[in-house]
């Protein structure tokens, strides 16, 4: 079974997949997804997980929030089990400890940014004073605080998706999965999106798990995992001084 850990983790990781298999059924034709596979991830880190389209990589990002549930294997979270979390505790888990950035933006037409950011709060308990402080913060934080007020129709494809990064942001997550963030975005507005996300990481201690098959983000992230056929091939650091893959069994 192929495993991928961190080269010096200090702490127990943030998420950690033990033996994930998952496949989907129609009709009489049965097809894996994902093979034994297992990794741990640490805080404060952008980790990106690189493949072609049909890898696996967003039913990995699917399984590791707690979205889908593994046919064999366990997923550990922030040190819970999610397999054994019933539907109501794990929607209580993702509200209060995740956030996710889509391709697609997922904004609401008829709402302004602020309001865009501002409406999950109001879910999660928050008073009204500390939800739009947060949002305000949030929208700071992405470069948007000139932009607030406007709805998506007068926003950039960039300025989508900085909200719906501060969106995420304003929940103050410990977990933030991003599935193809720049996929719809030109390069200077990838290379900005990318940039968030990793400062994010940096800044909040956040731990950011990013799919994606766009070669261009692969040197700005901390790790990157290469992902085929449901199983991940590759661990390695850009960044590492000697330059060398960390965590890859032989």
């Amino acid at each position: 079974m192929l495993t991928a850990t961190s080269a010096t983790p200090t702490s127990a990781p943030a998420l950690l997949a033990e033996g994930v298999s998952k496949a989907f059924v129609s009709g009489q034709q049965r097809t894996q997804v994902l093979d034994g596979l297992s990794l741990s991830l640490n805080a404060g880190e952008l980790t990106l997980i690189s493949g072609p389209s049909g890898c696996g990589k967003s039913t990995l990002l699917a399984i590791l929030s707690g979205l889908q549930k593994v046919d064999s294997g366990r997923v550990h979270a922030l040190g819970s089990e999610l397999g054994l979390l019933d539907l109501r505790a794990l929607e209580r888990f993702r509200l209060q400890h995740t956030g996710f950035v889509f391709q697609g933006f997922n904004l609401f037409p008829a709402l302004s940014a602020f309001e865009q950011v501002e409406l999950p709060l109001n879910h999660m308990g928050l008073s009204r004073v500390e939800a739009r402080r947060r949002a305000q913060e949030s929208l700071e934080e992405v470069g948007l605080a000139h932009r607030m007020r406007l709805r998506p129709s007068e926003l950039s494809g960039g300025e989508k998706q900085r909200v719906a990064i501060a969106r995420a942001l304003a929940k103050e997550p410990e977990l933030l999965f991003a599935d193809e963030p720049t996929s719809a975005l030109d390069a200077a507005n990838g290379q900005m999106i990318i940039d968030i996300l990793h400062r994010i990481a940096r800044a909040h201690g956040t731990t950011v798990l990013c799919v994606s098959h766009d070669p261009r983000l692969v040197v700005h992230a901390d790790r990157v995992l290469a992902m085929e056929d449901g199983r991940i091939l590759s661990d390695r650091r850009p960044h590492a001084p000697d330059a060398s893959d960390h965590g890859t069994p032989s």
